[in-house]
């Protein structure tokens, strides 16, 4: 079952039609034939001079998402009984899968929305950074794999939307300890069974980050998307990320697919 509703969360200060989150989620919808919901809004209330006009935003992403040929509803208003992170969830979880991306400024920014929808919208994310600028490819997916429930999760979601021709699972060896019982060739032979070509790719740390490991070796491999499970809790209304999820939120140079 391919995607066919697409949420976009695209704060009006940072919203580009063109590139980042908003290009990457209309080319996503064009490529699925899916309705993409635009949820556009002022963050940074606080502060005067940068105030944003969000209704030209929202008509100016509209513009670009017709004009892709794309089925586009915008979201411009919400009540405030409720804050604007939990909004956002509301409406992910009525959509197949959301997009975000997770620039950092201001008191509340995207970043700390991304974070919330991956633990409170019960949907997988794609998180894209600002600068991306490719738009989505129906080909190999970059699966960080190390055997855990979240990582199972990632793969379903990321096998069921996206319906990939290829999948590379990326295990990063030093990082942490991965006790398992599994056949590497096993998980290949699952994915394959749904008609999925597949590889297992076990790669030393060596001295890097584990989000830039991942990253690096996703792309090395021919991926145009990273799937991996999101790792945290809540705690005081923020959240205690895993490293991996921490790192390649800090860090993030490709489109990154987070469930939990």
């Amino acid at each position: 079952m391919a995607m066919k509703s697409i949420f976009l969360f695209a704060p009006a200060e940072t919203a580009l039609g063109k590139k980042g989150p908003v290009g990457f989620a209309i080319s996503l919808a064009k490529a699925y034939g899916a309705q993409l919901t635009i949820f556009t809004v002022a963050l940074d209330v606080t502060t005067p001079e940068r105030h944003t006009d969000t209704q030209a935003v929202a008509l100016d992403l509209r513009s670009a998402a017709q004009a892709a040929g794309v089925e586009c509803t915008l979201i411009t208003e919400h009540s405030h009984a409720l804050g604007v992170h939990e909004v956002v969830a509301e409406h992910a979880r009525l959509h197949d899968i959301s997009v975000i991306g997770s620039q950092e400024s201001g008191l509340l920014n995207e970043r700390m929305v991304a974070e919330y929808l991956m633990f409170e919208s019960g949907r997988p994310v794609i998180v894209v950074p600002e600068a991306y600028d490719a738009p989505y490819q129906n080909g190999a997916l970059g699966i960080a794999w190390d055997n855990t429930p979240a990582a199972a999760r990632a793969l379903g979601d990321a096998i069921t939307l996206l319906g990939p021709e290829q999948v590379h699972f990326i295990t990063i060896v030093g990082e942490k300890p991965l006790p398992t019982d599994m056949d590497n060739q096993a998980l290949v032979q699952v994915v394959a069974r749904r008609g999925v070509k597949a590889d297992h790719i076990n790669a030393a740390l060596f001295g890097r980050t584990i989000g830039l490991a991942l990253q690096q070796e996703a792309v090395a491999a021919g991926s145009h998307m990273l799937i991996m499970g999101a790792f945290g809790h809540s705690r005081l209304r923020s959240f205690i990320l895993g490293s991996a999820t921490a790192d390649i939120l800090q860090s993030s140079t490709m489109p990154t697919l987070f469930s939990h």
